[in-house]
């Protein structure tokens, strides 16, 4: 397991876990959101309005996992484990130094 080793491979593996419930979560909030629709139409009579309705609520709150977790694997500011890192800023080169002395 030489291959686990350094931060930057620890930190891949954490965001590979976060990443990998990310199906879960969202098939989880569409099928309660169905669900409990569907209990709601049968208590009130109403089939399907909140089967419909519910299950867009829960499209929501799919979507809302997805970006939570998302954000939370990959925070703004540090980049992906495993890119590239950005360039370094050169500064200013020979010729804007000397432009004025043309």
């Amino acid at each position: 397991m030489a291959f686990l080793t350094g931060k930057g491979s620890a930190e891949a593996l954490r965001a590979a876990g976060s990443l990998s419930t990310v199906g879960l979560a969202f098939v989880l909030a569409l099928a309660i959101g169905f669900w409990f629709g569907s209990v709601l139409d049968r208590w009130a009579g109403t089939r399907p309005l909140f089967t419909i309705v519910c299950f867009f609520f829960g499209l929501a709150a799919g979507i809302l996992n997805v970006y939570r977790i998302v954000s939370r694997a990959f925070p703004a500011g540090r980049p992906a484990p495993g890119a590239p890192a950005p360039p370094a800023d050169p500064g200013p080169s020979d010729r804007d130094l000397h432009a004025d002395d043309d």
